[in-house]
């Protein structure tokens, strides 16, 4: 009975020293595939909501590199899964909603902000057409990945779009629902912003949902300038 045990002691190192040699020999070790998903804590992070890759964009201070960020291939993809509600001011809603962000961030080049450590915010506006002005605001937090695209577009007012007292449509596209009551602070501040930077005075103010479902607010709310006049028709694209 020793003798069994004392041969099966010894089958069991030799099969342990030839494992471990297997193991240690790079030439034998397969990497596995990479997981298609990672955790930061307790959150589920994917590709189309992990947004780190866009802090090397906002260097060097102030201004940041947009002309590089907007080629940037993540860029598009990051539109393409955010992105997904349908949209009715531009050509009649034949575009889908990620080919008209990219429309409003396809040349002109602006600044590139990061805000405390967690947000991105960058605007442009449609060459040629540069009236039609776009924001896009991104929460990178992994407990809160979110991108919102706003863009505004010249209204049918009977003035030129370079008068003072023109109107404009601000649109706001999330890639989740927000709540038109408790809009993220910094998000209202980034608005205000920019809205100060080219004032345009919002008539009508729509958060439309991924879905979709749009929700009238009141401009001031999102940090915009009002209206001076009655609403009127949105003009074609």
């Amino acid at each position: 009975m020793r003798t069994l045990i004392h041969l099966a002691a010894i089958a069991f190192t030799l099969l342990t020293t030839v494992a471990h040699a297997q193991v240690s020999n790079p030439d034998n070790l397969i990497a596995p595939p990479p997981p298609p998903i990672q955790f930061r804590g307790k959150h589920l992070v994917t590709k189309s909501t992990d947004f780190q890759w866009l802090w090397q964009y906002t260097a060097p201070a102030p201004d940041g590199n947009e002309g590089a960020l907007i080629q940037d291939s993540n860029f598009r993809l990051m539109l393409r899964n955010n992105l997904t509600a349908p949209q009715s001011f531009w050509r009649d809603g034949k575009l889908p909603l990620p080919d008209v962000a990219r429309l409003y961030f396809s040349m002109i080049a602006g600044p590139v902000h990061g805000i405390d450590n967690r947000y991105v915010t960058f605007s442009s506006c449609v060459p040629h057409l540069c009236y039609d002005q776009g924001l896009i605001w991104v929460d990178t937090a992994p407990q809160h990945p979110t991108v919102v695209f706003a863009a505004t577009e010249w209204t049918t007012q009977g003035r030129s779009y370079a008068d003072p007292d023109a109107n404009f449509n601000l649109w706001l596209f999330a890639s989740h629902p927000l709540d038109p009551d408790h809009i993220p602070p910094s998000l209202i501040a980034a608005i205000a912003d920019w809205n100060a930077i080219a004032p345009q005075h919002i008539q009508t103010a729509l958060i439309i949902d991924p879905d979709g479902t749009p929700h009238k607010v009141d401009p001031t709310s999102l940090g915009a300038t009002p209206s001076k006049s009655t609403p009127t028709p949105a003009a074609k694209k």
